[in-house]
């Protein structure tokens, strides 16, 4: 079994085929799937997939492309759907200085903002951070003094960064982009990070690995990634299974055993 940490089973992408996309990765070993909403209307949606799935969870977020498009309203609205909705992570949040037209500031102001939303409510954060590691690093080392859990999903920096990342107790999450042909120095952090301080994810519908490169991505092609980063890191893919498994479990406090 593996657990697809981060994909957005509730976007239209998915919208003809959502169930047996569903199959296809419990056929594929993918048993439990983390849906993750950015915005308020997509955090409703993905509570209502998860609600109707075994072995699938829903995440409450404002993706940093959305934070100048959030009402002070909607922001406090917030607190009302993570008590009544019980999502297992906040996020995805974060800092985007590549894509986001929101300006860093206001960027800033709501990531700040989510991050208390999650600490006052005692769960993880899932953080998305583009061109922004100082930061977003800055930022989650000041507010969570050391009591904050969470990830960095699809993590794309350096290897330096990944130590800083690990010392304040955070993990990483890696994704099919490993398996790209220019993957080079990020491949290279992911093969020498600690085996019990990473998890995997699609990020589906974006990213399908090499071999599907250009099509829809989805989590039946997490299988992928495991043999390829296996494979990489010289051992077996259920060693790679049995670790990402155990320390996702751990980390979103899923109701489900592991193993």
């Amino acid at each position: 079994m593996i657990v697809d940490t981060h994909c957005h089973l509730h976007f239209p992408e998915f919208n003809a085929d959502r169930e047996e996309v569903i199959r296809r990765a419990g056929e594929a070993g993918v048993k439990v799937i983390v849906n993750v909403g950015t915005d308020p209307g997509t955090n409703e949606a993905a509570a209502r997939v998860a609600e109707r799935h075994e072995g699938i969870f829903a995440t409450a977020g404002l993706h940093p492309h959305y934070a100048h498009e959030i009402s002070e309203d909607a922001l406090d609205d917030m607190d009302g759907f993570v008590n009544k909705n019980k999502p297992v992570a906040i996020g995805e949040i974060g800092l985007d200085y590549f894509k986001s037209e929101a300006e860093p500031e206001t960027q800033k102001k709501v990531f700040i903002r989510m991050l208390r939303l999650a600490m006052q409510n005692h769960l993880p954060v899932i953080v998305h951070s583009r061109n922004a590691f100082r930061d977003t690093f800055e930022i989650l080392k000041a507010e969570g003094k050391g009591a904050l859990k969470g990830v960095m999903h699809c993590f794309s920096y350096d290897g330096d960064s990944l130590r800083e990342l690990l010392d304040i107790g955070f993990l990483a999450s890696f994704t099919c982009n490993l398996t790209f042909k220019n993957a080079g120095a990020l491949l290279e952090v992911a093969k020498e990070a600690p085996l019990d301080r990473i998890m995997l994810e699609t990020d589906a519908p974006y990213m399908a690995p090499q071999a599907y490169r250009g099509k829809r991505n989805e989590p039946a092609y997490l299988a992928n990634l495991a043999d390829f980063l296996s494979e990489k890191r010289g051992i077996s893919r259920q060693e790679l299974e049995d670790a990402t498994s155990r320390t996702a479990f751990r980390f979103f406090n899923l109701p489900v055993a592991h193993g």
